[in-house]
């Protein structure tokens, strides 16, 4: 894991942080869409109207977003050593075992989190934005 973090980290890694950023983006956005959606069940307010607006910020999830999220999810078992994918023997084990390598790399994670954010705000602006600029008609 140390190795992997140090190339990650490295200029060798920027073009697979940038693309793992992307990758991320994606899985994260479209989770939390989906985390919307299943609240808005579970408080029966499903049935009410939504505003234009808020679904332009929350659109449904495509099969292709369901996919990357399953995808993500794998290579995340994969990555924490989990090769059988599902059949791990003790995962929190795994983690404590981790910590002081995630430690050791806390600043560059800290900062690569705040790129996920900053993407992640990007996404919704850029939602919201073609929402203002599309016709008046499909507004409510």
């Amino acid at each position: 894991m140390r190795e992997a973090l140090r190339f990650f980290f490295n200029s060798e890694g920027q073009v697979f942080r940038d693309f793992m950023l992307e990758e991320i983006v994606t899985v994260v956005d479209a989770s939390s869409r989906d985390a919307v959606l299943e609240l808005t069940k579970t408080l029966g307010l499903n049935n009410f109207p939504v505003p234009s607006f808020l679904r332009a910020l929350s659109p449904a999830l495509s099969e292709n977003d369901k996919e990357m999220v399953e995808q993500i999810r794998v290579l995340i078992q994969f990555l924490l050593g989990d090769f059988d994918l599902g059949n791990s023997g003790n995962n929190n084990q795994r983690l404590q075992e981790l910590l002081p390598v995630v430690r050791e790399y806390a600043p560059q994670l800290r900062d690569y989190g705040g790129l996920l954010i900053v993407r992640l705000t990007e996404k919704s602006i850029s939602r919201g934005l073609k929402w203002v600029t599309s016709p008046a008609p499909g507004r409510q």
